[in-house]
């Protein structure tokens, strides 16, 4: 999702020419430095979870302090404030604040996509979206799962009216269906799966609209500016985790489970929903433009349901100087 660059940008480059002359051969700092991350909890920050409970943020010489949110707009308005350094969040998020407020945060990494474990799931009576008409539909409005929501419904030839909607957060909306107090809802995981042991059925997942929710590590152009060293380091202990999280899943799985207030095995089936991305996949993402497609598509799709007052370019959203060329 970057801008289109054949080499490794000029702050990329000498900041690697001073990792070597300085004798260091990964992107630490000299002394603790603290970074503020502001997240929710996801699945997909497996990576983030496993380098922490690890001590991979410590052993690069970084004092992360963890801000909890509900969800991964909440972090947004702290981010453009300076009170958090970092937003781990969602890449349509990013669309809405640039767009909405004039703000110009970046996209700096890509912890995962969902692959399924964002989804539409409904009464078993309800087989398909084209049977949510007049129905009661449970979704965070403005938010990526309203994006996934109309998204699905633009496939069924279906518009937003033919729904009755109502606001709620993911995990709210997951209890409200479980408690049948909706027809249907736009939840993630663990909600997903709760609700098909109940009998519900997913009428629509984000599996059919490969990379639209994209989960990112967001950051404004002051910590850009101010904390490159510490952010370089930051990304390294993540892409670590995520290794770590594919090379030694017994250890890790109970980790990621800690932190998401589930039992392992719990763990194991919502990673089947998404794809982590290391280093290597976000080099494909930022700097072979598939990110900036997805962001292009994003800011269309919301453009054209007036969501936004206008259309932003994708590739003015990222930054891929962090990223190693491949």
């Amino acid at each position: 999702m970057s801008k289109k660059r054949s080499v490794l940008p000029r702050r990329k480059s000498l900041f690697a020419a001073l990792l070597l002359t300085a004798g260091l051969f990964s992107p630490s700092v000299h002394a603790s430095e603290k970074l503020k991350i502001g997240y929710n909890n996801w699945v997909g920050s497996a990576g983030v979870f496993v380098a922490q409970e690890k001590g991979f943020f410590k052993q690069a010489g970084l004092d992360v302090e963890f801000v909890p949110f509900k969800g991964p707009s909440d972090a947004i308005p702290p981010l453009v404030a300076g009170h958090i350094d970092v937003a781990l969040t969602t890449a349509d998020n990013v669309v809405l604040v640039n767009a909405r407020s004039g703000s110009d945060l970046k996209i700096i990494f890509a912890t995962d996509t969902s692959n399924g474990a964002d989804a539409v799931v409904s009464k078993k009576n309800l087989t398909s979206l084209a049977d949510l008409k007049g129905k009661t539909v449970a979704v965070t409005q403005n938010e990526v799962n309203e994006l996934l929501l109309l998204k699905g419904m633009e496939k069924a030839g279906m518009k937003p009216g033919d729904i009755k909607s109502v606001n709620m957060d993911p995990d709210s909306a997951g209890a409200a269906f479980i408690a049948g107090q909706v027809d249907a809802a736009v939840t993630w995981e663990p909600w997903i799966s709760q609700a098909v042991a109940g009998g519900g059925k997913v009428v629509f997942s984000s599996a059919q609209v490969p990379n639209l929710i994209l989960d990112v590590v967001t950051v404004s152009p002051a910590t850009i500016k101010n904390k490159s060293r510490a952010i370089a380091a930051f990304l390294a202990a993540v892409d670590k985790g995520t290794a770590y999280v594919r090379s030694n899943p017994d250890e890790a799985l109970p980790l990621v489970a800690k932190r998401l207030e589930v039992k392992p095995d719990e763990v194991k089936g919502m990673l089947v929903g998404v794809r982590l991305y290391d280093m290597a996949g976000n080099a494909r993402l930022l700097h072979d433009k598939v990110a900036a497609q997805t962001l292009d598509n994003i800011s269309a799709f919301y453009s054209s349901h007036k969501t936004i007052p206008k259309t932003l370019k994708g590739s003015d959203m990222v930054d891929g100087s962090f990223i190693p060329a491949h």
